[in-house]
Order: structure tokens, then C-alpha cells, then sequence
């Protein structure tokens, strides 16, 4: 295991050789999307709309008469709206459309789209010359440097955002961007090739970055194992490392980063081991547009709540704050209640803006985690919910846990705008979801659990189970070892409510992208 890097190298600019004719070889990659006639439809999905917000699928014609796919959300409203371009960590899909709603929820359009023959929809038509075997990164790499991977993919991208200056309803003044890790690399391309479209981009560990560096670290794993492999197979004695290098230069986010325009955030986790800090120094000392970075020490390559949050002012030319006290769409805030035994607990509490009585959220946290950020919740916003999300007391034993959140349920239950509560939660948070719903039932009027703890001091999940009166929506990962799919059973037949459960076979503790999706549609105030 590498041990974590120093804070950063403010003079560092990188490793990988920058080809004499980037400019000029962009310029032609461009004009070569531009080059292609737009064809392009927009169509519902699958998500049922809700009288706030849209869920569309967007397909388009891309390079070589490629099907590309993108999710489209789209709040309700008469006026032009900002868009969020987002894009996808490698090697997936764009997230779920419960998740990609948090933007949904600030007020902002989103298009995520699917990257070719990664995890998602888009269509891959191949032609690649060489290996394809061990990761994007090299397909390509023994062609002509416009035939690589990425190449393609980043004017797929131009052809995006071609489409996006064609549409009408959205406010061509405030376009942003937003990626991590391979999106955060495609961020950073699509902001330096339609420099004029973004205002602003956030960007967090960028996958993409100063190649050649990454393989003198040996940290050519993972993502980026592919350049081990390509140096193992073709390149074994090193000899040809500078063609190569120079090859893979014109996809490096270091070499795009100088032609960037907009402002920039950019978030750093200094215990990443995927993408090295060092890597991302290079590429943030590149930038010569407006900027700031924030670090976070102690995280990795994983989901960093703190710089999501910062997301929530960051677009809206505001402050950069942990957490607003209000944005155009929503109020947050932090609300304190005394629980059963007389500890003071606590909750965030975000809801529409006005005072409208809407359904709230009643959402639990899974154990060895904190509460839910607040850019985490604002999705449910976007479906005009409010949420109110308990902040579980890690050391208290299960009983206590479980009237915690019937203290929670109550809680919510008394403010002014709550209309009925939904209960939701993951692993121990789906199992509190299902005891607060089971002790309000005039109250609750769904319950949705994913993976929910029920053996040992939580066994008595089935107890709550049997009492439910609400309908019920239950996700099993198959290969759970915390929440054993067999004690998932025995709560699930205790539930003699309106039921629906679905088994994710290869899926362990974890999100699920397809169950979140069947949640949203779950939530619908017309199901």
C-alpha cells in the first residue's frame, strides 16, 4: 500500500510528453465533429414524470454513426433553465436517475451521458486498431492518434454540446459542468474544447491525468492498468515509452487543462491511490482560468460529501459553504428533538421553498457512515418531497437505534410543511425505515428498504415487518454477507402488506443503480 502523498506540488506540471501538434490536432478533431449533421431525439423514459421534474432519454448520432445515449432531467418550468453537464467514473454508466436528481432539485437541467462500450447504453462501433482486452485507455493506441478511444469520445462530447446550444429551453449563460474521476478527465476535455460553452466546472480526482507519471509511480492499476499491460505486451525493454507516451498526450487532462476558461473547482482526496494527488497537482497548475481546490485528507478514491455539498452554492455564484441556509429551490437546516431516553438528537432537513404542505422523506443512514450530504438529499427536492434525514447515534445498541427513529418519524410529523412521511433507507437504515413505518401507520404512506440489517440485535426487523400497513419496496443484494439475502427472506415474508421485492444476484452491500431507479419510480405521488 502507497502511503499518502504530501499536501501537493504547487510548481509540478507533469511528466507526459506534450506532441508538437496538440493545438492543430484538435482543432482538426473539432471541425470533424462539427462536421457531422446533428440527428438527435428526445423521449420519455422509463421514470414516470412528476409534476416537478422530467426524466427523458436523449439519444443522438455520434461519431462514425455511433447511437449515443444521455439522461436528460428537466424540472418543470417556464423559464430557460440552467444545465448540468455530467460526467461518469470508468469504467460505468451514468448514475441512477435518483441520484443525477440532485441537480434536478437545485433547479438545473442535466444531461449524463452514457460512455461507448463502458456500462451503459451508448453504442461502441469499434474499428480499433490493436488491443482491446485491458481497459479504453490503449484501444486505439497502434493507430493514428484521431483513432484512439478518447479521441472519439471527447468529440462525441463536442457533438453534446452542440445539441445543448440547440436547445431552447435552457439558459446558454449558465452551462456547468461536473465529474469525477474518468468524468472529472472528461470534464476537464469538454471544458477545454468548447471553451466558450461552461461558466463554470467542478471537477474531483481527475482519471486522465499525466499518464506517463502514473506508470513511473507504479500506480498503473485499476483504471489505469491498461498501460502496464500495454507496456508488459508491446513494449517490454521500454524502448518505445516516448511514442507512446507522446501518443496518449493528446487525451492527457494535464495538456487540455491551459485551455480552459471557465472557473474551475477542484477537489482533491490525498489518500487516493487510483488517481495519484501528484497527477492531479499537474493538472489543476496547468489551469490558467479562475480557480480553487480543496483537499480532503483521509479520503480516497470514493464519494466525497463535502465537496458535493460545496456544489450547492458553488453553480449559484454564491459563497462556497459547507451548507446553505437557503438556494432558490430550498430551504436547509439542521433540527434538533429530544429522543425517548433524553438525549438531544439531531436532523437535516431540507425542504421545497414556500410553505406548501408536501410528503417528506424519512430517511436512515447505514451504519459505519455518516448522515447523507446535503447535495445528497436536494434530489428529492426535485420531486417537490422534502426530507428529513435522522443523524443515527453510531455507539447506541438496537433498541435504542430503533426508537431513535420513531423519534425521528415524530419529529418530522410535527413541522408545518410535512404532509405524510416516506420512509427510506440502506442496510441499517432500511431496517429503521421499516420500524418507523410500521409504528405511524396513518402517517407513512410507503416504505422503500435496500439490504436491510435483521440478524442478531437486529432481528427484530421482521417483528416490524409484519405490522407494516404502507406499501413496501424491498431491494436484496444476492451476494450481501452483512444483510445475508436469507434473513432478507424471512423479513420480507413477514410483510403481509402491498409488497414488491427484487434480488440483485451479483450485487453485495451496496448502492444499486437499478434498484434506486425502481425507488423514484416508487415515490411517484400516482403509485
Amino acid at each position: 500500500m502507497r502511503r499518502n502523498p504530501p499536501m501537493s506540488d504547487s510548481t509540478y506540471r507533469g511528466t507526459t510528453p506534450r506532441p508538437a501538434d496538440f493545438d492543430a490536432f484538435w482543432d482538426a478533431r473539432m471541425a470533424e465533429a462539427d462536421a457531422v449533421p446533428l440527428c438527435y431525439a428526445v423521449e420519455p423514459s422509463e421514470i414516470p414524470a412528476y409534476p416537478t421534474c422530467e426524466y427523458l432519454n436523449l439519444w443522438f448520432t455520434g461519431m462514425g454513426g455511433a447511437r449515443i445515449y444521455a439522461k436528460y432531467l428537466r424540472p418543470k418550468s417556464d423559464k430557460p433553465l440552467p444545465l448540468v453537464l455530467q460526467f461518469h467514473g470508468y469504467p460505468g454508466a451514468s448514475r441512477s436517475w435518483l441520484e443525477q436528481s440532485s441537480f434536478a432539485g437545485m433547479g438545473y437541467a442535466l444531461l449524463a451521458m452514457d460512455c461507448p462500450g463502458q456500462g451503459g447504453k451508448s453504442q461502441d462501433i469499434g474499428g480499433f486498431l490493436g488491443t482491446t482486452v485491458s481497459g479504453h485507455l490503449i484501444v486505439g493506441l497502434d493507430g493514428e492518434p484521431k483513432d484512439m478511444y478518447y479521441v472519439r469520445l471527447y468529440q462525441n462530447i463536442r457533438i453534446l454540446c452542440r445539441i445543448v446550444r440547440q436547445m431552447k429551453d435552457i439558459d446558454q449563460r449558465r452551462i456547468y459542468i461536473n465529474g469525477a474521476s474518468q468524468g472529472a478527465g472528461l470534464g476537464i476535455a469538454c471544458a477545454a474544447l468548447n471553451p466558450d460553452l461552461p461558466c463554470k466546472a467542478a471537477i474531483l480526482y481527475p482519471f486522465l491525468s499525466d499518464f506517463q507519471k502514473v506508470f513511473e509511480l507504479g500506480a498503473d492499476e485499476i483504471a489505469y492498468e491498461g498501460l502496464r499491460y500495454y507496456a508488459r505486451w508491446f513494449d517490454p525493454d521500454g524502448s518505445r515509452a516516448n511514442e507512446w507516451f507522446t501518443k496518449l498526450g493528446y487525451v492527457d487532462a494535464v495538456h487540455l487543462a491551459s485551455r480552459i476558461r471557465c472557473e474551475v473547482l477542484f477537489g482533491t482526496g490525498l489518500a487516493d491511490v487510483v488517481c495519484p494527488p501528484i497527477t492531479q497537482d499537474a493538472v489543476y497548475n496547468n489551469l490558467t482560468c479562475k480557480k480553487r481546490r480543496e483537499f480532503f485528507p483521509g479520503f480516497g478514491h470514493e464519494e466525497i460529501q463535502a465537496f458535493d455539498d460545496m456544489l450547492l452554492t458553488f453553480f449559484d455564484d454564491a459563497p462556497v459553504v459547507p451548507c446553505p441556509v437557503s438556494t432558490p429551490t430550498a430551504e436547509y437546516q439542521t433540527v434538533t428533538f429530544v429522543a425517548d431516553d433524553g438525549a438531544t438528537l439531531s436532523a437535516r432537513y431540507i425542504r421545497p421553498v414556500g410553505n406548501k404542505r408536501v410528503p417528506t422523506v424519512l430517511m436512515f443512514h447505514d451504519a459505519g457512515r455518516p448522515v447523507r450530504g446535503w447535495h445528497h438529499m436536494t434530489r428529492f427536492v426535485a420531486l417537490g418531497y422534502a426530507v428529513f434525514a435522522l443523524e443515527n447515534r453510531a455507539e447506541a445498541d438496537a433498541q435504542t437505534q430503533f426508537a431513535d427513529a420513531q423519534a425521528a418519524a415524530r419529529a418530522a410529523l410535527s413541522l408545518p410543511t410535512t404532509l405524510n412521511l416516506i420512509a427510506w433507507g440502506e442496510g441499517l437504515g432500511g431496517t429503521l425505515a421499516i420500524a418507523a413505518a410500521a409504528k405511524q401507520p396513518q402517517h407513512v404512506v410507503k416504505c422503500a428498504a435496500q439490504n436491510p440489517l435483521c440478524t442478531g440485535a437486529y432481528a427484530d426487523c421482521a417483528q416490524y415487518a409484519a405490522q407494516l400497513v404502507c406499501p413496501l419496496l424491498m431491494g436484496t443484494s444476492g451476494m450481501d454477507t452483512i444483510a445475508p439475502p436469507d434473513a432478507q427472506n424471512v423479513v420480507y415474508d413477514a410483510a403481509s402488506c402491498d409488497k414488491k421485492r427484487y434480488i440483485y444476484v451479483k450485487y453485495i452491500h451496496e448502492r444499486i443503480n437499478a434498484f434506486e431507479d425502481r425507488v423514484l419510480a416508487f415515490f411517484h405521488p400516482m403509485v
